[in-house]
């Protein structure tokens, strides 16, 4: 079976991972590898587990600044006219865009689109159309958000909740007096609420992640620093997990309705506890065993449950990681994709 991973073009598949999404499909290669074919097109920068071929094309990063949509639309272009012409058997596509479904509903082309997002407006229309083909298939990462598409998409949407390798998470667990919050430092991961309500439940709270909205960084996070906040940079994984297990819980204060959150299930793998607003896939994810999820969408609501969070069992917590693991996410897709082909 020969089947093609489509990435978002945006960042490179390479560790440590920019975010979810490319550690996401940097797990899936070698899982997919041990039973197909696979060709992965991602943006040039990446770095793909051999005997998995890396399928690329130029991507100016200076112009993608100024212009992104129009720089990963000529990549995905690119991307799709190669596919057209290698005729794989199924396509597993991650781009967070319209050109792969229409391309795939045009041209007869086996795929499955995963769903990592809430409906973005410029996806609605697309999605409607490509899901009445017979080759163009959904599932989305959490019945959240097959919910918030199915008014969208002609077809069902099967739920394939993320994975991860829990194996590479576990270990002692070394409790100090702190706090933990990780992942893209931008607005809509709300690292500053999770920093107000640290401040207010009285621990030391450290933050980690590559920062891709530096006004942000500078204007909400910089003033905090010094004052029980540190900033320990873009961690790899082996450091997140040193992290991690120091640290009394992880929280996560989103503003938009997380579509599953890979993150949490690396902090509760180490039996960290997991405290969060009440939306979005948190509720599926984290649910009352592995944390505690605010009441409220405010920070004092989030410091309240930062409190709550505190009195998990640690094993109760690496239990409730236990329903993700990733051999079971990648054999629901290889089956997906059979069925697709």
């Amino acid at each position: 079976m020969k089947i093609a991973i489509i990435a978002h073009p945006r960042f490179p598949i390479k560790s440590p991972f920019p975010g979810g999404l490319e550690a996401f499909i940097a797990s899936l290669v070698p899982q997919y590898s041990a039973h197909a074919e696979v060709t992965v097109y991602a943006h040039p920068g990446s770095q793909i587990q051999s005997p998995a071929k890396l399928v690329t094309f130029p991507f100016d990063t200076e112009a993608h600044k100024q212009y992104p949509e129009l720089i990963e639309n000529d990549f995905l272009l690119k991307v799709m006219n190669d596919i057209r012409l290698k005729g794989f058997d199924a396509v597993h596509n991650n781009a967070i865009s319209p050109i792969p479904t229409v391309w795939a509903c045009k041209y007869d082309i086996p795929m499955l689109t995963t769903l990592h997002t809430p409906p973005y407006s410029r996806l609605k229309a697309s999605a409607e159309l490509s899901s009445l083909s017979p080759f163009v298939h959904y599932n989305a990462v959490s019945y959240s958000v097959a919910e918030a598409w199915q008014p969208y998409i002609n077809d069902t949407i099967d739920v394939i909740y993320n994975g991860i390798e829990l194996s590479q998470w576990e270990g002692k667990k070394q409790t100090k007096d702190q706090l933990f919050s990780f992942g893209r430092i931008v607005p809509s991961k709300g690292f500053d609420l999770a920093i107000k309500a640290a401040n207010l439940v009285g621990i030391e709270l450290n933050i980690a992640g590559p920062i891709y909205d530096q006004n942000y960084f500078d204007d909400k996070i910089s003033p905090f620093l010094g004052k029980a906040v540190n900033y320990l940079g873009h961690l790899n994984h082996m450091e997140l997990q040193s992290q991690l297990k120091k640290s009394r819980a992880a929280i996560f204060g989103v503003r938009w309705d997380e579509p599953f959150g890979l993150s949490t299930v690396e902090a509760m793998a180490t039996g960290t506890p997991v405290a969060a607003f009440n939306r979005g896939a948190f509720p599926e994810v984290v649910s009352k065993e592995g944390g505690a999820l605010a009441r409220g969408n405010n920070v004092e609501s989030l410091a309240e449950a930062i409190s709550a969070s505190l009195d998990k069992h640690s094993q109760d917590v690496i239990h409730r990681a236990h329903r993700f693991p990733l051999d079971a996410m990648c054999s629901a897709y290889l089956d997906k994709l059979a069925r697709v082909s």
